[in-house]
């Protein structure tokens, strides 16, 4: 059985907001929560790891893009039932907003699917509701660290 499955306790997580100069960097997801769906890339903390340490490799592993961290963002509580009201997943996140120092994407296994996307091309996406709200929430940061680091 999948061990981030009906977990004993809650698992701390992380994600970022990874800005390039070519929008917002998003990640397909491969597994539930949320399978099949555009993402911030992100993963769970290591034995060991600071959740700063947590979120560049996250990145780095699931888009081969380097990051610099720049903001925390949020904290959020991602709770899913099953249908016998059974927790099934229970994450507690922190959100990061990144810079990108790179922007050719080579993600860990060659199957993933990784791009860029702009603001106005997430309406049309296929993203999980808690993610669109995450994303316009902090519109006006990535606007502002676009327009700080890769405007010219």
């Amino acid at each position: 059985m999948d061990s981030r499955k009906y977990p004993p306790r809650p698992l701390p997580g992380v994600g970022a907001i990874v800005v390039g100069s070519n929008g917002i960097l998003l990640v397909k997801r491969d597994k539930d929560p949320g399978e099949g769906l555009w993402s911030i890339p992100g993963g769970l903390i290591e034995l060991g790891e600071t959740q700063e340490d947590a979120v560049v490799r996250e990145v780095l592993e699931e888009t081969g893009i380097h990051v610099e961290l720049l903001a925390l963002l949020s904290t959020a509580d991602l709770i899913i039932p099953d249908g016998d009201e059974n927790i099934k997943f229970h994450y507690v996140l922190n959100h990061y907003l990144a810079q990108a120092l790179d922007e050719e994407t080579q993600p860990e296994y060659p199957e993933a699917e990784v791009g860029w996307f702009s603001l106005s091309d997430l309406e049309s996406m296929n993203l999980p509701p808690r993610i669109h709200e995450l994303l316009m929430k902090h519109q006006s940061a990535i606007e502002r660290t676009h327009h700080r680091y890769f405007s010219n």
